[in-house]
């Protein structure tokens, strides 16, 4: 259980380094492309291959230094640790999204303020996509959840498989 929960911090980590990377990234694609669609799929394109990149590897290190890969190799428990550790990483996210879907028919302010946090959060994917698809900003939050659950089970089962990307 430590070990999930030392994961999670280090996914949550790299979410934060991601945002960040996705900051340093925006006026590189305004120069580039501008303010065009093109730009928002460009800045997509080297952000979001960044973020697969690290939560990817985050998960196959934990996965691959499983002291039950060698203990208990017929066990199947492995499956879903990295998809419950990237579950825990994601809770802010989380909270903020629902906070935005059950406050947007009644305070416009507190909804906007939490659509905005959640993409600064997740500046790496939602920014792009919010901007790409501006009628489904609901959708495209929602459905950056699922990134921060299925790469780190995907990297956590390549690391207990020892399998190399």
């Amino acid at each position: 259980m430590k070990n999930i929960f030392k994961l999670s911090l280090s996914l949550l980590a790299n979410q934060f380094l991601a945002s960040i990377g996705g900051f340093m990234c925006i006026i590189f694609v305004w120069l580039i492309a501008g303010e065009t669609i093109y730009a928002h799929m460009l800045f997509l394109l080297i952000t979001f291959s960044f973020f697969i990149y690290i939560e990817l590897r985050a998960a196959y290190k934990y996965g691959y230094s499983n002291p039950d890969r060698r203990n208990k190799p017929q066990s199947k428990s492995y499956i879903f640790k990295g998809a419950l550790s990237g579950l825990i990483s994601s809770i802010p996210l989380m909270i903020l999204i629902f906070i935005y879907i059950f406050t947007r028919p009644s305070s416009i302010l507190i909804s906007e303020t939490a659509k905005l946090y959640s993409r600064i959060i997740c500046m790496y994917y939602s920014w792009p996509m919010c901007n790409i698809f501006p009628n489904h900003v609901t959708a495209v939050l929602l459905s950056s959840l699922i990134w921060l659950i299925v790469l780190p089970m995907i990297g956590y089962i390549a690391g207990y498989k020892n399998f190399d990307f």
